[in-house]
């Protein structure tokens, strides 16, 4: 059975979309809408995250995570040397530990990337084989039939 801490942390990273909008009313500048504005915050922001909010700190982990995690917010690690804390004041220095793992993170999106740009060419689809054509879509009524008929068959 999985730890509280990893199912805390995955709600988080789920429920990351809709609670980057609270965090963003409540500090607008360590969470800009503009993409020029993002800043990499202070390594204890997730503690002050949870303490303000009320989330558990693994909850709070996991929605920073897809934050962080987004190349713009990588290359905000890799162009500023200083990060910033919640109100948008200076904090500590952007280590370089900090700096290899935003560049490793943006080579495997690019990587990613690539690898879909190349799935989608016109030179793979003809490796790929065809598909039959779909059938045509059942009526909600002939769907009933069907499912009363196969019941029947298994309780007969």
């Amino acid at each position: 059975m999985a730890s509280n801490y990893r199912i805390e942390r995955a709600r988080g990273a789920k429920e990351s979309p809709q609670q980057i909008a609270p965090l963003r009313d409540k500090w607008p500048l360590a969470f800009p809408l503009e993409h020029e504005g993002v800043r990499p915050l202070t390594t204890g922001a997730a503690r002050e995250i949870a303490a303000v909010m009320d989330w558990p700190l693994p909850y709070t982990l996991g929605v920073l995570k897809t934050w962080k995690m987004a190349p713009v917010y990588c290359q905000a690690v890799l162009s500023y040397d200083q990060r910033i804390a919640l109100d948008g004041a200076p904090a500590e220095a952007v280590d370089t530990k900090a700096k290899d793992l935003a560049a490793k993170r943006l080579a495997e999106l690019t990587a990613r990337n690539a690898a879909k740009h190349v799935a989608k060419t016109p030179a793979s689809e003809e490796v790929r084989p065809k598909l039959a054509p779909a059938p045509p879509a059942e009526t909600p009524e002939q769907l009933r039939a069907r499912v009363r008929a196969s019941l029947l068959r298994r309780s007969a």
